[in-house]
């Protein structure tokens, strides 16, 4: 562990989890050293298993910074919950603000996410908005994260506790196997304890736009284990976010594309089955253009739409076996 420890009273302790991308926690450690406003803070590091080389570069970047700061090492990938865990455990700070590595926050990010905690609220989120640096990369399978108002996730990119509250709530829970949903639990436990958040529009982060990829959002589905989870610990969730059934519409509309496909193949010379597929698949097709980012021709689209069918159905075969594994019906 590199660490400075003759340094002045802290009023921040800014928590990052990272796995193989040195690259990104450069750019991370640069918009941090620019940080506006008389804010004391230090930076805790924790890199959860990477190779040697990427381990060297960490520590050649923490040698570099400015600021105070903290570069810890799992000898095992343990995921982020365990990452963030050992973060804030080592902090010094009664505040902990999370980020993530592929973030870069605004030079006003920090001040701005302290000046609400001293408001009326017990933790707070700030805005994520995507990187304007990325905007090449927008497309069908690009993939970012967009938190323009308080929607219920609390995502880790932009979030602020005092650490008292994450002792109380012993942190994240690390039974949580992929990197999502151990955020939305640990605020709504928080919230189930009266704790009251706050949002602040001012603490603005920009979130890389992973560049369009249909291998990687087909990997990415299995990640939907940890909604499930999540929903199951709250089962409020269900109503907070208006889902009965169905998680997105286009989920509800790819198995309905399944299901009349599988009826033409049935009896094939059917016209009125023939209709019933053609408007279901129309329909699906003009769901899928309003959540996914759009590509460059319109044409393409007659490529996307099949592709995203392949998205949907996995991401709701995940959903199925993850609502057997929890018992928590969520599609």
């Amino acid at each position: 562990m590199a660490s400075r420890t003759d340094e002045p009273a802290l009023d921040a302790s800014v928590v990052v989890a990272t796995r193989e991308r040195p690259e990104l926690v450069a750019r991370l450690l640069d918009a941090l050293a620019a940080q506006e406003g008389d804010v004391a803070f230090e930076v805790v590091v924790v890199d959860d298993g990477s190779s040697p080389t990427a381990w060297v570069a960490l520590q050649r970047l923490s040698a570099a910074f400015p600021k105070p700061i903290q570069l810890l090492r799992q000898a095992e990938p343990g995921g982020p919950a365990r990452a963030r865990n050992a973060g804030w455990r080592a902090a010094r700070s009664p505040v902990v603000c999370f980020t993530d590595d592929d973030c870069r926050p605004e030079p006003a990010w920090l001040g701005a996410l302290l000046e609400a905690m001293r408001g009326d609220a017990d933790f707070v989120q700030g805005c994520t908005l995507p990187d304007p640096d990325d905007a090449p990369n927008r497309g069908p399978w690009s993939r970012t994260v967009t938190v323009p108002y308080e929607q219920g996730y609390y995502e880790t990119c932009n979030i602020a506790y005092p650490r008292e509250l994450l002792e109380q709530l012993d942190g994240f829970d690390e039974s949580f196997r992929f990197p999502f949903g151990e955020d939305v639990d640990l605020a709504w436990r928080a919230r189930e304890r009266g704790y009251r958040p706050a949002f602040s529009l001012a603490a603005r982060v920009r979130h890389r736009v992973w560049p369009s990829d249909y291998r990687a959002a087909l990997r990415n589905v299995r990640r939907y284990e940890g909604l499930v989870h999540a929903f199951a610990n709250h089962p409020q969730l269900r109503g907070h976010f208006g889902v009965r059934v169905f998680f997105r519409p286009t989920h509800s509309w790819a198995l309905g594309t399944l299901a009349a496909s599988a009826a033409v193949a049935l009896r094939p010379r059917s016209a009125i089955r023939a209709v019933v597929w053609v408007v279901v698949v129309l329909r699906y097709a003009w769901v899928v253009r309003q959540f996914r980012p759009k590509p460059e021709l319109r044409t393409q689209w007659l490529v996307v739409v099949p592709m995203a069918l392949g998205v949907d159905v996995g991401e709701v075969a995940v959903l199925a076996r993850s609502s057997i594994r929890y018992r928590f019906l969520l599609l």
